[in-house]
């Protein structure tokens, strides 16, 4: 038997629930001025991003990406008050510099 519009349609939000159940979905809201999220869709249109929180999210990674690089243990050469952990983590919390170019971190 066919299924009806409507069971098509719950069934399509069942499946949304689970997906977003799934990856943890959670709104997120920002207040922005009108020159803020112009400035954003002006942006995002420049660089071939159809949705804006693509791009925002592309700045976001990029930008987590360039800290990780600069901010990592190098350990002896480092100028902090503590020696490397016995299970060789840095006990300030910077990763190490291996993990950072092997993603590992």
């Amino acid at each position: 038997m066919a299924m009806t519009a409507k069971e098509r349609k719950r069934q399509q939000r069942e499946r949304e629930r689970e997906r977003e159940k799934a990856l943890d979905i959670k709104p997120y809201t920002m207040e922005l001025a009108a020159t803020e999220r112009a400035a954003i869709a002006e942006a995002a249109k420049l660089r071939g991003f159809e949705d804006q929180t693509e791009y925002v999210m592309a700045l976001v990674y990029k930008d987590r990406d360039m800290s990780r690089k600069e901010n990592v243990c190098t350990y002896p050469d480092c100028r902090c008050p503590f020696d490397m952990g016995p299970d060789g983590k840095c006990l300030v919390g910077n990763p190490r510099k291996i993990e950072v170019e092997n993603g590992t971190n």
